[in-house]
């Protein structure tokens, strides 16, 4: 699609992660001007991919829309099987006390599969994707400022400023830059709320809606599977797919293998952090794993041998926003990904979400032709705000209910054992009962960006586009 270089919007995305590059790729597939913003350089943008992805049926139907990433997954990616849940108790070998299959028949019914990938594969491909429709990806820039500037058309745009005093202007700004955003400070000082909300340890702040605590706590680390292999008692952890999830006392640790040669090991700790936990040091770079074993001494015997095969743990302190907004109220900012959202870290969605918001993003856009998009803008960011304000609590209570229950304390954990244990008969179950098992799955697994995209358009676009043609399209 060919771009008016005076009527497009021109599109100033921060940060090249995940977020970052889908919403850039598929934005510039819209006929659009996209600059990629990235803080680190070239060689360390690609070399500094570590961990995994999971790909949830939500995600991979929206992925293996892009070229190429049916041949990706195939060649780099791990289809996951199903669940397994195991309570630890005292050190002893953990019991198996549920399971949740993927069987065939439901995932056919939904039309794709989960998969694990290591996060390396997938940056790479969507960065490969990115350079090949022409978006401009900028190394090296730190962005330290970003302010309202004057523009055309009555729009107000965005100058973004550079640690070097380098400015790069843009009518509407994304905010795809992670967990310590700049751009969502904006958003929370619209709200007149930040320091409440940024303040984990203030008595006085706002109790988020989704979890009765502000932060918590999540660890990752990463082993090779030719270590695994080769130990007699971990071997089986490399069979058959599954997505094991230990669970102990207020934490939870899930283990699985993303790819030929990597496994890796998530520690989430469902309590607010401790006070050694703010490290700056800690969180900046790798932690000794003795730090994870403190965690875990009530663990499976296997579990903790697995630690101690990782090198080093790499923490992150989770802040919980409770945002109303995505869209800045001047309509020339708009915040995805981990910058904005509450989904639990170490979870199921974290990917997912910020595909689904790039997605809705872009096929927002692709519906108003370039020529007339800044007239429409304020109309389709509008838009997306509605969408995902419908879409996005969902995911962030799903997430958030998982961190609890997966680490709750006695005597709740039992009356939870309890519930899981109803799951490990389930072959032959007539069609309500794996109704009742997998009505929440199905719920998010099941959902179509484009096809919210679509129907909202149907409902709204007579009222708000500034052209016939782009409402009958």
């Amino acid at each position: 699609m060919k771009e008016s270089s005076s009527a497009t919007l021109k599109w100033v995305v921060i940060g090249g992660g995940i977020a970052g590059l889908t919403s850039a790729y598929l934005l510039k597939q819209a006929g659009h001007s996209v600059v990629v913003l990235e803080k680190s350089s070239r060689d360390e943008h690609t070399a500094n991919q570590d961990g995994g992805v999971r790909i949830p049926p939500n995600m991979s139907r929206l992925l293996q829309e892009l070229p190429g990433a049916e041949k990706l997954l195939m060649e780099r990616a791990m289809k996951c099987a199903g669940l397994l849940f195991y309570q630890c108790n005292s050190d002893d070998p953990a019991e198996l006390v549920g399971r949740m299959d993927f069987p065939e028949e439901i995932m056919n019914d939904l039309g794709c599969d989960f998969y694990f990938i290591p996060h390396k594969y997938l940056h790479e491909h969507l960065l490969n994707l990115c350079t090949s429709v022409g978006v401009e990806i900028r190394h090296g820039f730190e962005v330290v400022e970003i302010l309202s500037s004057e523009h055309e058309l009555n729009l107000v745009g965005m100058t973004v400023i550079g640690k070097s005093g380098a400015q790069v202007t843009g009518d509407i700004v994304i905010g795809a830059d992670g967990k310590n955003s700049i751009t969502r400070k904006i958003l929370l000082a619209e709200q007149d709320e930040a320091e409440e909300q940024e303040s984990f340890d203030s008595d006085d702040s706002e109790t988020p809606v989704l979890l009765p605590i502000k932060a918590y706590t999540g660890a990752t680390m990463s082993i090779p599977v030719s270590l695994i292999r080769s130990d007699p008692e971990l071997a089986p952890f490399l069979q058959e797919n599954y997505w094991p999830i230990f669970m102990g006392n207020g934490t939870s640790v899930a283990m699985s293998q993303y790819g030929p040669d990597l496994y890796l090991l998530d520690l989430t700790y469902g309590m607010p952090p401790r006070a050694d936990d703010r490290d700056e040091e800690w969180l900046s770079s790798g932690t000794p794993v003795s730090k994870v074993l403190e965690r875990v001494e009530e663990y499976d015997p296997r579990v903790k041998k697995l630690i101690r095969l990782a090198s080093t743990s790499h923490w992150n302190i989770q802040t919980i926003y409770d945002l109303p907004r995505y869209v800045s109220k001047l309509d020339n900012l708009i915040v995805i990904g981990d910058a904005v959202h509450s989904v639990a870290i170490n979870g199921t969605y974290n990917a997912a979400a910020a595909f689904e918001e790039a997605f809705t993003l872009g096929r927002l856009f692709s519906k108003s032709p370039p020529g007339i998009a800044k007239e429409n803008a304020s109309f389709l960011l509008n838009g997306y705000q509605q969408i995902q304000r419908q879409r996005m609590p969902a995911l962030e209570k799903s997430s958030m209910e998982a961190v609890i229950l997966l680490g709750l304390l006695p005597p709740e954990r039992e009356a939870r054992n309890n519930g899981f244990r109803l799951t490990l008969n389930l072959k032959g179950a007539d069609d309500a009962t794996l109704e009742h098992v997998w009505a929440g799955y199905i719920s998010l697994f099941n959902y179509d960006a484009r096809d919210a995209v679509d129907e909202w358009w149907m409902n709204w676009s007579r009222l708000g586009t500034k052209d016939s043609v782009a409402a009958d399209s």
